[in-house]
């Protein structure tokens, strides 16, 4: 049975058994999404009697519906740029950074953010997406839609219903 009390480890011997475990479960976690992908893809889950990949990560494997869903958005958006997972492997970028660029991600422009974004903090990946995709201005000003003291009723009659008189 594995033991997970290191406190008779020197501090020179845990630190770099640290080091040591977080570096294979990043190349794991890669290795783990690239899997993740294939399956979702093929529908591997179906057979097994799960009507989701979603279903499939949380029933079976017993993630939460926020760890099932990052998991399952990453992983079906290196299955569309696969560069993402050597990305991931080598820790220059992590899940969030992947969820980040997702919607910004396409075919012309894949390869260039990916190289990009390699190694930025979630600012500073932020940043640079607001830099390179920047959202038009909001309007200046606010026009009220009803004068005030007066609400139009919904339309109620189409579903069958009588409008009550507003007060």
């Amino acid at each position: 049975m594995q033991s997970y009390s290191f406190g008779h480890l020197s501090n020179d011997v845990a630190w770099n058994c640290y080091i040591a475990a977080e570096s294979r479960e990043i190349t794991d976690t890669a290795t783990t999404l690239a899997l993740l992908a294939e399956v979702d893809e093929r529908k591997l889950y179906l057979p097994a009697g799960y009507g989701s990949m979603a279903d499939y990560c949380v029933r079976q494997r017993g993630m939460t519906e926020d760890m099932a869903w990052l998991r399952i958005r990453v992983a079906r958006t290196g299955g569309l740029y696969p560069a993402i997972f050597p990305a991931l492997a080598d820790a220059q970028l992590n899940l969030t950074s992947v969820l980040l660029l997702a919607p910004k991600l396409a075919p012309e422009n894949a390869e260039e953010l990916l190289v990009a974004a390699a190694g930025k903090s979630k600012d500073e990946l932020k940043l640079l997406l607001a830099e390179r995709f920047p959202r038009p201005d909001l309007p200046t000003g606010v026009e009220p839609l009803a004068a005030k003291g007066e609400l139009e009723a919904a339309p109620t009659t189409q579903l069958g219903l009588d409008p009550m008189p507003v007060s």
